[in-house]
């Protein structure tokens, strides 16, 4: 198959603020608070990208994931958090998203970032990683089981320019990643001192504990700076 590139004007990659902002949106007589936190990544088709992906599926992009098992599991703040990696054409970008009990907004963040930094900081011991191994590889061959999950996948790699043995490769690479891949990925990518926060939630239940995160640019839920 012969590829045709189409031609595509370059977007910078947006800066990095001097402060990572934090906003609230004041939604009056909210019973949870959805919070949201996000830096930039990268693309399918940086070299880095599987092992991303594997480091992402540890802290927060599983079931079995970390933040799950802490923040849902452990201490009851929520029922789905998650995070995820979003490759966009040009630019990607990390993101984490809980909806929590309004009077855990402060110490859900502060789980989110702890479980972060732990990741940033601590090798992954071999089973925790060998079992989100066999999680990824097991998922991308069911995906592989079905006419319609083979062509989602032929898809996938037309569409992001990947290597033509990207499917064949794809499982031994994510075999042949280390705990010490895992650290290093980790503190590129998880920056978690320039990540941006957002809550939604009733200000006058949420704003001093978010605002223990940073100075507030505080909204309406209609888009009113207040």
């Amino acid at each position: 198959m012969v590829r045709q590139k189409a031609r595509r004007k370059g977007i910078p990659c947006p800066a990095e603020a001097a402060r990572p902002p934090r906003y609230l949106v004041h939604n009056p007589g909210s019973v949870q608070t959805q919070i949201l936190a996000g830096c930039h990544a990268i693309t399918r088709k940086h070299p880095d990208w599987i092992r991303l992906g594997l480091t992402n599926s540890l802290y927060g992009g599983a079931f079995n994931s970390r933040l799950v098992m802490n923040i849902r599991e452990d201490k009851g703040y929520t029922y789905s958090p998650r995070s995820s990696v979003y490759p966009q054409r040009q630019h990607g970008y990390f993101s984490v998203s809980a909806a929590v009990r309004n009077d855990v907004v402060a110490a859900s963040l502060t789980e989110i970032f702890y479980e972060l930094d732990k990741l940033r900081s601590l090798p992954v011991p071999d089973a925790e990683l060998a079992d989100a191994q066999n999680y990824l590889t097991g998922v991308f061959s069911m995906g592989l089981a079905t006419q319609e999950g083979l062509l989602s996948q032929f898809s996938t790699v037309e569409l992001n320019e990947l290597p033509a043995d990207y499917l064949e490769t794809y499982r031994g690479k994510i075999r042949a990643i280390t705990p010490a891949d895992l650290m290093a990925t980790a503190r590129k990518y998880f920056d978690s001192a320039n990540m941006q926060i957002v809550v939604v939630g009733d200000r006058a239940q949420i704003e001093s504990q978010a605002a223990l995160f940073g100075d507030l640019t505080i909204f309406d839920n209609q888009g009113n700076q207040l």
